[in-house]
């Protein structure tokens, strides 16, 4: 399984503003290397992919927090034979509700689950 770096969160955030939007720059370095290395200890794939969405919203950066951990999520199921196949509508429910802290791990893990795809 590949590891993930600070430096390839940070890269998939900035990507992520500058074709959506947003304020681009890092509040809280201390806090991606803290998710990262929550996340690479965790050696099953939908609960890293459920972290990277539940950590992200620890606000690391100054702006892009859900679009950022859904797209480390997201990246981490693909590089792990699996894909989000959840509706639009569906998506921006569940990061909302992240981001409102008003879903745990277990509940995000759940979705995910129930809402990926083999590649």
């Amino acid at each position: 399984m590949i590891k993930l770096t600070a430096e390839m969160i940070i890269e998939i955030h900035d990507i992520t503003i500058q074709r959506y939007g947003g304020l681009s720059g890092i509040l809280c370095l201390g806090t991606i290397d803290y998710l990262v290395a929550r996340i690479n200890d965790e050696p099953d794939r939908f609960k890293k992919a459920a972290l990277a969405l539940h950590l992200i919203a620890l606000h690391p950066f100054n702006d892009g927090q859900k679009r950022t951990g859904f797209q480390v999520a997201d990246n981490i199921l693909r590089m792990n034979g699996r894909c989000i196949s959840a509706s639009k509508e569906s998506i921006c429910c569940v990061l909302c509700t992240v981001a409102q802290y008003n879903c745990d791990l277990d509940a995000i893990e759940k979705w995910l689950r129930e809402n990926t795809l083999e590649t």
